[in-house]
């Protein structure tokens, strides 16, 4: 470090002799000295370490503050340096430490630094002494000693506080995770620098510690500002129900407390058990059935909890269902709920409980150490099912299917929102058997869907094709909304399709079904992809 670099800071430093070694070694660098004799020629081609500066004398440095001191290594002959190291003496003081103590090559001309650090904690002078070799055996010389003196000052110091001073956990069940924060606060006038946060080596492993809620272990920041705080957050994940201890180490730049211990006490109990039954598990359930699910064969198992009443001790949440469904639990906190189930598709349904510990004055709960979950396969009991959804909120799309030779928008061919559910002879162009004809089971004009379209038994040899009609945007904002479309084929998707619509009054005339002859034989499916304009016609 340059003394224009020290006065940056506030310092000074000396520089011994400097001015001696430079004019000489570039002399012989350059080849400038007559008559030089072997030696002489051998120098040149051999590497020097030097050190600059060959004293550092610090005044003015602030006490508990990190201060890097930087010593230069410059190469001023025509090989490489190689391998240098450093290291502080035995009897340097303590508050000196190295940043950078290893350099593996400096080339011809160029510099390269090692960089020590000081932090004073009281206000005196302090000394040590920067060793540097060099392990490349033709260096001459390969071994420098350089003396460092600082004298520190007292411009304001930081001062930790810690709170709570000792942590005790709530009560959580075995195999659970508890979790609770220290405030580590700055109340000083310096940077408090958190040199390290760890668990001390007689700590029990089912703590944990994570500072500023990033990683556990983590220090972030690594640096609290006067009057500043960060937060520790500390985990327990107990996997029996004994009594744990441990103890937090905080090691930091405060002179008067350089290392303050969190002591940690927590202990679990056994978790109550979540058992969730699907009530008509034994029926297929099909798309716009009422799924009901029952929790109430959940106990608690450790003495003095119990599962207290609704709401306090159940917790329900859909965590899967199918892409494009709107479905939602009619209760999420009952021992007892209920899924509209609106597409074929996994749903899968989760309960957590929740017991009350007696022995604490809040009845902190204590959640069931597993889930229980439920998994609702719906699947359509009809042979042929065609299911549209869309992501428009406003959007009013229509699904269409028409039998071999039908016209959109007509009762003698086309199933739709006008015509849900043809029966012969009524209804003229339409089987005798109904189990032959198409029915839509839902016509869906607030968006999103679904629309159903199912054929319990399709014809042998019968022809069909799906259109999608985007019938109405009903807004003034972005018309833009995009149809899925989905068949099942007895009961598993077979294939899904989507189409973009840019506004509305299009038709999307989206795939062809031709049905086996054979019962056995999968039925044919051809894409037709187009989209035209289409007018309502009503």
């Amino acid at each position: 470090m340059g003394e224009a670099a020290a006065a940056g800071y506030g310092l000074a430093m000396r520089f011994s002799r400097t001015s001696l070694w430079v004019p000489t070694l570039a002399a012989t660098f350059l080849g400038l000295v007559h008559g030089c004799d072997c030696d002489s020629e051998l120098d040149r081609l051999r590497p020097a370490l030097v050190v600059d500066p060959e004293e550092a004398v610090l005044v003015g440095v602030p006490v508990a503050q990190d201060t890097p001191i930087a010593f230069q290594l410059p190469n001023l002959r025509s090989v490489n340096l190689n391998d240098v190291s450093a290291v502080l003496s035995a009897d340097s003081d303590p508050n000196f430490s190295m940043i950078v103590d290893v350099v593996e090559r400096v080339l011809p001309g160029q510099t390269e630094e090692l960089v020590v650090n000081v932090r004073p904690l009281v206000v005196g002078t302090i000394t040590g002494t920067l060793v540097v070799d060099s392990a490349d055996p033709d260096a001459r010389p390969n071994h420098v000693e350089v003396p460092i003196s600082v004298s520190a000052i007292n411009v304001g110091l930081p001062d930790i506080e810690v709170n709570p001073a000792a942590v005790e956990f709530a009560t959580i069940g075995r195999a659970d995770v508890g979790r609770e924060t220290v405030s580590i606060k700055n109340v000083g006038i310096r940077d408090l620098v958190l040199d390290s946060v760890v668990l001390s080596p007689d700590s029990d492993p089912a703590f944990g510690i994570a500072l500023g809620g990033v990683v556990e272990g983590a220090v972030s920041p690594p640096v609290v500002g006067p009057q500043g705080s960060s937060d520790l957050v500390l985990s327990f994940r107990p996997q029996d129900t004994d009594r744990h201890s441990g103890t937090v180490v905080i090691r930091s730049n405060d002179p008067d407390e350089p290392e303050v211990r969190i002591s940690l006490q927590a202990q679990a109990v056994e978790c109550p058990v979540a058992t969730a039954v699907l009530v008509d598990g034994d029926l297929q359930i099909e798309p716009f059935d009422t799924v009901r699910i029952d929790g109430r064969d959940s106990t608690a198992v450790a003495p003095g909890t119990f599962i207290p009443p609704p709401p306090d001790g159940y917790q329900w949440t859909l965590l899967v269902r199918p892409v494009g469904s709107t479905a939602i639990l009619a209760s999420e906190t009952n021992d007892r709920t209920e899924l509209d189930v609106d597409l074929a598709g996994l749903y899968q349904v989760q309960l957590e409980v929740f017991a009350a510990d007696t022995t604490r004055p809040d009845n902190a709960p204590i959640r069931s150490c597993s889930p229980a979950l439920v998994d609702i396969d719906v699947k359509p009991s009809d042979d042929l099912h065609i299911q549209l959804v869309w992501d428009g909120p406003d959007a009013d799309l229509d699904l269409h299917v028409l039998k071999e030779g039908g016209t959109a928008f007509t009762h003698e061919g086309d199933v739709y929102f006008s015509n849900r559910r043809p029966t012969a002879p009524d209804d003229v162009g339409w089987s005798e058997n109904p189990d032959e004809n198409p029915r839509l089971d839902v016509d869906d004009d607030r968006g999103y869907g679904p629309e159903n379209t199912n054929i319990k038994h399709p014809a042998p040899g019968s022809r069909w094709t799906v259109l999608v009609h985007y019938w109405n945007k009903q807004t003034s904002g972005d018309p833009t909304t995009n149809a899925t479309l989905r068949l099942f084929i007895y009961g598993r998707q077979a294939i899904e399709l989507t189409q973009l619509f840019s506004t509305d009054q299009q038709l999307w005339r989206a795939i062809e079904i031709v049905w086996g002859a054979d019962p056995l034989a999968p039925p044919e499916l051809s894409q037709i992809g187009v989209v035209e304009p289409f007018v309502r016609p009503f």
